[in-house]
């Protein structure tokens, strides 16, 4: 490569950089940047070479105007071209960067972004939206959280239909001085039973793996953040295995801890049931049986064959049960700092509204359709 080569692909480097940072920032027209790195690059590739050269210093004095409020509000940790050369990976990987987002990590170890997501804490794995999903945030253990909620209002709904039904056809019975349901009404009955409980069973499955789901992203991050001053062992421990082999749920509550935390302390014990407290008694003793079960029964383990109305009170209990026992951890891990932002702090008040407000949305769709029809 000749330098004039060197210089259009550093300067047009500079292009593809206001495009990165255009894909992410909310106030950024993505759609005006796009075309102009566009419109630069065709000019670069099919004008005549003295043209080129002409236009190189103009183009790059506009660019670098256009980069310096950036290079500004988030200062590069490595170079211009390198940051670029590993964006330009994603592509030649097919990577689905657009649609999936980008991992807040991968930008935090090429650039200074603090304060850029005004949240306490920030996964290393927590991913940004870009282009059309640019000012939308996520990260995994949220949509689990969010299916659990989801899927328990569901099944409170399922309840409370059950009562108002029965109440409902007990008049009926009464006032046409009957004994006996008929057939019809006890189907509907007991389908309205099996919907239940077949909810409250999945929400305890969904509550179950939100919980070690957050802890192996508390494992993974810190990993992540810190594999250069890790050692082999407590880097794979972070990762949720001990000589390749996986960890269970209650071990990794009690080895992450130490390694999180700066004080190398452990206030949570999960290994001895001398000093094992709640809610950590109830979660594992009571419901990690019962979550087995669900999964993968078998007549020696945890009876699921319970009356709906004894499934929607598991299922609620071991909601709470849940976000206190993953606060608990947090704490535990993270003593200095409030509960998490990014993951709407653990507020059991939130997500239950949430997820209360979805399944009135999707009511309402259903009936917009059926007045339609």
């Amino acid at each position: 490569m000749n330098n004039t080569e060197r210089e259009v692909n550093s300067v047009f480097n500079i292009a593809v950089y206001i495009k990165l940072m255009a894909s992410f920032i909310p106030d950024a027209d993505f759609e005006q940047v796009s075309k102009m790195v566009g419109d630069i690059h065709d000019f670069f590739k099919f004008s005549e070479k003295e043209e080129v050269l002409e236009k190189l210093p103009y183009i790059k004095s506009n660019l670098e105007q256009m980069a310096a409020p950036l290079l500004t509000r988030f200062p590069i940790r490595k170079s211009l071209d390198d940051i670029v050369a590993d964006w330009d990976q994603f592509f030649k990987d097919d990577s689905e960067i657009y649609s999936y987002g980008l991992e807040y990590g991968w930008l935090e170890e090429r650039m200074d972004i603090q304060g850029f997501i005004p949240y306490n804490h920030i996964p290393y794995h927590f991913r940004l939206g870009l282009y059309a999903n640019m000012g939308n945030f996520g990260i995994e253990e949220e949509f689990l959280i969010k299916d659990s909620f989801n899927i328990l209002v569901k099944a409170q709904k399922s309840f409370d239909q059950l009562k108002e039904y029965g109440d409902y056809k007990q008049k009926v019975l009464t006032e046409e001085g009957k004994k006996d349901f008929d057939q019809e009404t006890v189907r509907k009955i007991t389908d309205l039973k099996y919907e239940i409980s077949a909810n409250s069973r999945l929400a305890i499955i969904s509550f179950y793996a939100f919980v070690e789901s957050f802890v192996n992203s508390l494992g993974y991050s810190h990993a992540k953040r810190n594999e250069g001053i890790l050692t082999e062992n407590d880097f794979e421990i972070l990762n949720g295995k001990k000589n390749s082999r996986f960890l269970q749920l209650k071990s990794k509550i009690e080895r992450y801890q130490p390694l999180i935390r700066d004080d190398g302390k452990t206030i949570i014990v999960t290994s001895d049931d001398n000093q094992i407290k709640e809610p950590f008694i109830s979660f594992f003793n009571i419901y990690e049986n019962l979550r087995n079960s669900a999964v993968h029964f078998s007549p020696t383990k945890e009876p699921i064959w319970l009356k709906p109305a004894d499934w929607i009170e598991k299922a609620e209990h071991f909601s709470k049960l849940s976000l206190q026992v993953a606060l608990e951890i947090w704490k535990s891990c993270y003593p200095i700092l409030a509960s998490p932002d990014y993951i709407g702090r653990l507020d059991y008040d939130i997500f239950m509204d949430k997820a209360k407000l979805y399944i009135r949305n999707l009511e309402e769709i259903s009936d917009e359709m059926n007045s339609c029809s």
